[in-house]
C-alpha cells in the first residue's frame, strides 16, 4: 500500500508542475489533509491493537513518506514560481532599458555665473534687512523653540515612565542590584584564589 500511495503521489507531482499554480497548491493542501486524516484513523486503529508501538511507528513512517513527497512537489512548485517571477522581472527591466534607450538624452543644463562686483557684496552685507525676513526668522526661531520644548517634555515623560516601572518592580520585590565596581570584582576574584 505504501508503494502505491507514493507512486500515486509521484505521478500526480510530475503532472501537476505544468498545471495552474493555485490549483496545484490546492491539490497539495487537499492531499496533505487526506494524509493527516488517514494518519489519525491509523493511529486510532493502532490504539485498539495489542502491539501499539510498532503499528504507530509504521503509521508515522507512511505519513512521513507521503508528506515528504508532497513537500517535494511544493518545493518544485515554489521553484517554478520563483523562476517565473525572475523571468518577468528581467523582462520588465529589459523593457525599461529599451524605453530609456529610445528616449533622447536630456540636454546638459546650461548655467551662467553672475558675479557681483566686490563692492556690491560688501554693501549688501551691511544693508538693513527687510522686515519680512525678521518675521520669517522669528517664526523659525519660535518653531525651533517649540520643538525643543516638546523634546524636553517627551524626555521627562520617558524618565517618569522609567521611574514608575522601577517603583513597580521594587514594590513587587524585584529590586535590581547595581553592577559591582570593577575593583571589588577583581579583589573578590583574587581572594577566592
Amino acid at each position: 500500500m505504501r508503494l502505491a500511495v507514493c507512486a500515486c503521489l509521484l505521478l500526480s507531482a510530475t503532472a501537476g508542475v505544468a498545471a495552474d499554480p493555485a490549483a496545484e497548491r490546492a491539490r497539495i493542501d487537499a492531499e496533505r489533509h487526506r494524509v493527516e486524516a488517514r494518519y489519525a484513523a491509523e493511529q486510532a486503529d493502532c490504539s485498539e491493537r495489542f502491539v501499539v508501538t510498532s503499528c504507530a511507528d509504521e503509521a508515522k513512517a507512511r505519513r512521513r513518506d507521503a508528506l515528504a513527497v508532497l513537500r517535494k512537489q511544493e518545493l518544485q512548485l515554489d521553484d517554478a514560481e520563483r523562476k517565473r517571477r525572475v523571468a518577468a522581472r528581467l523582462q520588465e527591466l529589459e523593457r525599461k532599458k529599451d524605453e530609456s534607450a529610445a528616449r533622447p538624452a536630456p540636454a546638459p543644463p546650461t548655467t551662467t555665473v553672475v558675479r557681483k562686483p566686490a563692492g556690491a557684496a560688501a554693501a549688501a552685507s551691511h544693508a538693513p534687512r527687510a522686515p519680512h525676513d525678521d518675521a520669517a526668522e522669528a517664526q523659525e526661531a519660535a518653531r525651533r523653540a517649540q520643538a525643543a520644548e516638546k523634546r524636553r517634555a517627551d524626555a521627562a515623560a520617558d524618565q517618569a515612565k522609567i521611574a514608575a516601572r522601577e517603583a513597580e518592580r521594587a514594590a513587587r520585590g524585584k529590586a535590581v542590584a547595581p553592577l559591582p565596581v570593577p575593583s571589588e570584582v577583581a579583589a573578590s576574584a583574587a581572594a577566592k584564589r
